[in-house]
This record gives C-alpha cells, structure tokens and sequence, in this order.
C-alpha cells in the first residue's frame, strides 16, 4: 500500500510538471498575440497539443488511480484522497496542481479574449475593403485614390 501511495504521489508530481509547462506555453501564446507574432503562434500550436495530450494522459491515469483506490474519479475524489492520507506535502501538492490548473483556465480565457479582438479587428479590416472594392461610399477608388463621398471631388482637391 505504501508503495502504491508512493508511485501516486510522484505521479501527481508529474502531472504538475505538466501543467507547469503547458502554462508556460500559453504565456507564450499569449505574448505572441499581443505582439502580433503569427509565426510564433505557429511554432507553439504543436508543442502546445503535445502537452495538451501528456495532461490528458496523466489526467486518465490519475482518475484510474482513484478508482482503484476506491475514490471518485474526479476533483471531489482526489480531494478525499488527499483528506485521508493526512499528509501535508500531498495536501500542499494536490493544491498547487489546482492552483495550476485554474491557471492554465484563466490564461486560455485571455487568449481566447485576444484572439477574438484579432478576428474582430481582421473583420472590420475586411468589411472596410469590401466596401471600397465594390465603390459603395469608400474612402478610395478602385484605383487606390482617394476620394470624396459620391458624386463629390477627390479629398486631395481643395
């Protein structure tokens, strides 16, 4: 029993290595889109859904543990878990992992929030050129000048 608890902590442990370093990708995600470093967004989609499966995969493996032991496979389980064992390294392990976790939830929120201002702000770009191509009240003519509002004179004319 005592080495089943052992390989049960270390796995936790493990697991919090992950979640550390998935929310050092996301930090990096979301450094990227406030500097507009579309080529960074792209070097980190695949790290980033590697570490997205290793979570998955210590996630399984911790709820299987849990069941094993008799525990619901779930946060509620794990916290029970934690209650019985006694131990305050495990208590201050699993909280650092939950603390991690919410973390990671509220980085992929901001991301999320800044990707949306980018496809808002690429749409209005687009809605803006739409409507200078098909001259409906634009700015600009097909030729890329300037011009004034229908039927009026170009703005550079005084």
């Amino acid at each position: 029993m005592a080495a089943q608890h052992g390989t049960f902590v270390h796995a936790l442990a493990r697991e919090q290595n992950a979640w550390l370093a998935l929310i050092e990708l996301l930090v990096q995600e979301e450094t990227a889109l406030i500097q507009g470093d579309s080529e960074q967004l792209t070097r980190l989609n695949e790290p980033k859904l590697n570490q997205l499966q290793t979570l998955g995969k210590h996630i399984r493996a911790r709820n299987i543990s849990l069941a094993a032991l008799g525990f619901e496979s779930n946060h509620r389980g794990m916290s029970a878990w934690v209650r019985q064992c006694a131990e305050d390294q495990v208590a201050a392990l699993w909280h650092r992992l939950c603390d991690s976790e919410l973390e990671a939830q509220n980085l992929n929120q901001r991301i999320g929030t800044l990707i949306d201002m980018r496809l808002t702000s690429t749409r209005q770009a687009l809605n803006v050129l739409l409507t200078c191509a098909t001259d409906r009240g634009g700015l600009y003519g097909r030729n890329g000048m300037a011009m004034g509002p229908a039927g009026g004179r170009p703005l550079s004319a005084a």
